[in-house]
């Protein structure tokens, strides 16, 4: 290797040591990666990496950069074919062996039949290389590199890989570690909550006041069936319908903060007179949808599990949204009367036999509920007794009035 190149890639160590993290995204990182390997006399085609991540629905990440096609990420779920995938993969053979395995094209191999080799192939490829990337932990990472060169690689070029495997595997890493942190924040927290705690609002206190809608669901006859349903069947049963609420939720723009037992608790944030009446009808909409799908699910029925009837409670105004608990375990979730407010019409809900019951603030919000007016009735903790209305069946005109600009804008966002 002349001077100029062990300079180049001198170059290119320091760059992966010191300013590659600095673009902010592996996509970026790679991309780079390809364009400075190119500079170097390194004709690279194809560069692809897979990581192992923490994440509720998928157990690992890749990423690909093609020449003249750029970068893309895929992930890998828990199937059978993903992991006949991985079976099927050069990197499997390399992060065993513990060291690179190379397959030149041409040159029949053991790995021949490998279905990934017969992929690349059939796109034209002519040299692949497989590096394992060591992280602290000791857990070793799919590295590779691909080349349609005529010749493929060169030897210098296979020292190359082998020396960039090192930082290549720091800076992973480093985003892996990260994106495991938001993963489990917006898992365990919430979107909006897990972004908060991420840039810094970790102590006691930290948070601010918000208005929003606020809806509790909970099961009814919950008790019943946690006295004589098995544990798994009962956890069969609030994953069910856990995960058909939070999904409709989530749709709709608004945010899960709590499954408290068989209550979920649910929040739509707004900021001022129109974005409430968007809010109030994006959380309608995902409390009927979800009755809807819960309908449908108890007619699909689960074997050996009950119905699942639900009772919800809809309620709006100011609250705290911010860290509450103790010196070392801290919760980030909603507090204040409008929230207590809300428990207690869920509640009611059931009392009365309603599927859902709105408070007369949310109504007032919605301006279309003189028709759905059900009674006054006390709450337990609060002093005067309050309206409460069953949700109407809403349309956009009824709610915005027909061709209301701000909604189409939202709607089209």
């Amino acid at each position: 290797m002349s001077n100029s190149e062990s300079f180049s890639l001198c170059d290119l160590m320091e760059w992966l040591s010191k300013d590659a993290k600095m673009l902010g995204r592996p996509c970026r990182i790679f991309a780079a990666l390809g364009e400075h390997l190119q500079d170097l006399g390194v004709v690279v085609d194809r560069i692809s990496t897979g990581i192992s991540i923490l994440d509720p629905n998928y157990h690992g990440e890749g990423l690909i950069w093609e020449r003249g096609v750029g970068p893309r990420v895929r992930y890998f779920q828990h199937t059978p074919e993903m992991s006949e995938s991985y079976n099927q993969s050069l990197w499997k053979r390399s992060i065993e062996a513990g060291h690179m395995i190379r397959h030149k094209f041409g040159h029949h191999d053991e790995y021949d039949r490998l279905k990934v080799i017969q992929e690349l192939k059939e796109q034209g490829y002519t040299d692949y290389v497989a590096v394992p990337m060591v992280f602290s932990d000791g857990e070793v990472h799919g590295l590779a590199f691909a080349s349609r060169a005529a010749a493929g690689f060169k030897d210098e070029d296979i020292s190359v890989f082998e020396q960039i495997s090192a930082p290549l595997a720091l800076i992973c890493e480093l985003f892996n570690s990260r994106q495991a942190s938001e993963n489990i924040l917006n898992t365990y927290l919430g979107t909006r909550a897990g972004r908060r705690v991420m840039n810094g609002e970790i102590r006691r206190g930290d948070g601010e006041h918000i208005n929003a809608i606020v809806a509790f669901c909970d099961i009814r006859n919950f008790t019943g069936f946690s006295n004589y349903l098995p544990d798994t069947a009962l956890l069969q049963l609030l994953n069910e319908y856990f995960g058909i609420v939070t999904s409709r939720v989530e749709q709709h723009g608004g945010e899960i903060l709590k499954f408290i037992g068989d209550e979920v608790l649910a929040v739509f944030p707004y900021t001022d007179e129109q974005s409430a009446r968007i809010a109030a009808f994006e959380a309608m909409s995902a409390l009927r949808e979800s009755m809807a799908d819960l309908t449908i699910a108890n007619a699909r029925g689960f074997p050996d599990l009950p119905a699942i009837h639900v009772g919800m409670g809809v309620h709006s105004g100011r609250v705290f949204f911010g860290n509450v608990g103790g010196q070392r375990r801290l919760d980030f979730t909603v507090v204040g009367p409008v929230v207590n407010e809300a428990a207690r019409i869920a509640d009611l809900s059931k009392r009365l036999n309603q599927e859902m019951l709105i408070s007369q603030s949310v109504a007032e919000v919605l301006s279309c509920c003189e028709d759905t007016y059900v009674g006054t009735y006390p709450l337990k903790g609060f002093p005067t007794p309050v309206k409460v209305y069953q949700a109407p069946e809403l349309t956009r005109s009824c709610v915005f009035g027909p061709g209301n600009t701000a909604f189409l804008a939202f709607e089209k966002n």
